[in-house]
């Protein structure tokens, strides 16, 4: 009996420190669930990202491009100044120790406006991830890691959206004792809106129960998670089916500045691989995921310059390209490709090209991806895809992916091509037998542009290796 008020008084005070202030929208609370909880210790120290581990698309562990992970006025930071665009960059902060059983707490806001080339489903969108895969053992192509997401959502005069949703990359989870294989499962929570700061709590009981709580207020409960579902990726090395009595916790970056404090976190007594994972980042990356991809072009075919330029040819319009075999600026192999480049002020000679007629068979492929190292000048980059028509000929029925890297940038990464999101460029189409959708079987023709009317002329050289095909999330 005596236990039993103890564990009532703890909930109450508990209760206390998660009452929530006036809302618009009034709303009946549903209990938080009863926890024989500890001390709270912080994971976040106000000062700078030290316990955290970025992962961004495209980059590996621990790289922060443009510091969009940052620290100021003691707020945790998602912030894309420094970002010339979004470019696919999806990233997740890790903590650095695995968690099972514990409460975390933390407050959130959404700030400013989602980046133009970001998806539509990227507005007033973040996450806070758990029971996930480590940042050392995903792929650098992956969006998400395999984890359960409490989805955070903000609102707009016209768009109204429920936060601490449930989504499931690379996992399935129960609700009320049901599997489920929605994506994501919608939370009773209110709106809120930008600049107004929402408290978050996630009581977490390894993969009995895990409880969202907006302000006070149960808005999802969900129980069993496993791996499993959609945006799995292939070859993951962990069996579907298995059920995840832990992980990781990450906040998500999608293109949405967002600001978080007050992270801190309570173990439960029954939380049972808190700082328990010794893996070193070695042995963690020998088991993440093989990555689904066909290499198409590596550079590595070609013995000497002179077969690189029988197969991909400068344009004879432009400015002026200078194309050649790079055995140190690469990713792997023997040899990258140096885009070598000057352009001018002149209409016809603001960018340069080279291109490879051949036909490059993405069958299977949702996307393709390229490595890709800039020069810090920070000049469009352009990838062009020339598709057949019905009778295999050339229409010049063209589909374009640009890049624009920043100013000052020369870190290399993985830049994907999702095909959903190519230009169709029809300005040249020489037939009427044009797709209204991009063939990946189709390719007859490949170009490398670097440069537009938009960039200031000069010279420099770019970087790139390993064109292939890939599977991407999304």
């Amino acid at each position: 009996m005596a236990r039993q008020l103890i564990l009532l008084l703890i909930t109450a005070l508990f209760m206390l420190g998660l009452k929530s202030e006036a809302q618009t929208t009034p709303a009946k609370k549903k209990p938080v669930p009863v926890t024989k909880s500890k001390k709270w210790v912080s994971l976040f120290n106000g000062k700078n990202l030290e316990g955290w581990i970025p992962k961004v698309t495209g980059y590996k562990a621990g790289e922060n491009p443009h510091n969009g992970f940052r620290v100021e006025d003691g707020l945790l930071r998602v912030d894309y100044r420094d970002f010339k665009a979004f470019n696919g960059r999806f990233g997740h902060l890790f903590y650095k120790d695995k968690f099972s059983s514990y409460i975390l707490h933390m407050e959130y806001r959404f700030v400013g406006e989602v980046f133009a080339d970001a998806p539509g489903y990227c507005l007033r969108n973040s996450g806070v991830m758990v029971h996930s895969q480590s940042a050392e053992s995903m792929d650098e192509t992956e969006n998400w890691p395999v984890s359960v997401e409490v989805q955070l959502l903000g609102c707009t005069d016209k768009v109204k959206q429920t936060t601490a949703n449930a989504c499931t990359p690379g996992t399935t989870v129960f609700i009320k004792d049901n599997l489920t294989t929605e994506h994501c499962i919608p939370a009773t929570s209110k709106y809120y809106y930008n600049n107004e700061w929402v408290k978050l709590d996630i009581i977490v009981h390894g993969s009995k129960s895990v409880y969202h709580v907006v302000n006070g207020d149960t808005v999802l409960v969900w129980s069993k998670a496993q791996v499993g579902g959609s945006l799995l990726p292939e070859n993951y090395p962990v069996p579907v089916g298995t059920v995840l009595e832990g992980g990781y916790i990450a906040l998500q970056a999608e293109g949405q500045p967002i600001d978080f404090r007050d992270i801190k976190i309570m173990l439960l007594d029954d939380n049972k691989i808190a700082n328990s994972d010794n893996k070193s980042k070695t042995q963690v990356a020998a088991n993440q995921p093989a990555p689904s991809t066909k290499v198409i072009d590596n550079f590595d075919s070609y013995s000497n310059n002179a077969q690189l330029a029988s197969a991909w040819k400068p344009s004879v319009k432009g400015g002026n390209t200078t194309l050649s075999l790079e055995p140190k600026i690469k990713v792997l192999g023997k040899n990258g490709l140096k885009f070598g480049y000057i352009t001018s002020k002149s209409e016809d000679q603001v960018s340069c090209s080279a291109s490879l007629t051949g036909k490059w068979d993405f069958t299977g492929f949702n996307g393709a991806r390229v490595w890709f190292q800039p020069d810090g000048s920070g000049r469009k980059m352009t990838i062009q895809f020339n598709t057949s028509g019905k009778e295999g000929k050339n229409i010049n029925d063209l589909w374009d992916f640009d890049y624009l890297p920043e100013k000052g940038d020369t870190s290399p990464r993985l830049v994907l091509i999702p095909f959903s999101r190519l230009k169709h460029n029809t300005k040249l189409v020489t037939s009427s037998d044009v797709s209204r959708t991009f063939k990946s079987d189709s390719v007859i023709e490949t170009t490398i542009s670097i440069g537009g009317k938009n960039d200031q002329p000069g010279s420099g050289a770019y970087y790139f290796d390993e064109f292939a095909g890939c599977k991407i999330q999304f």
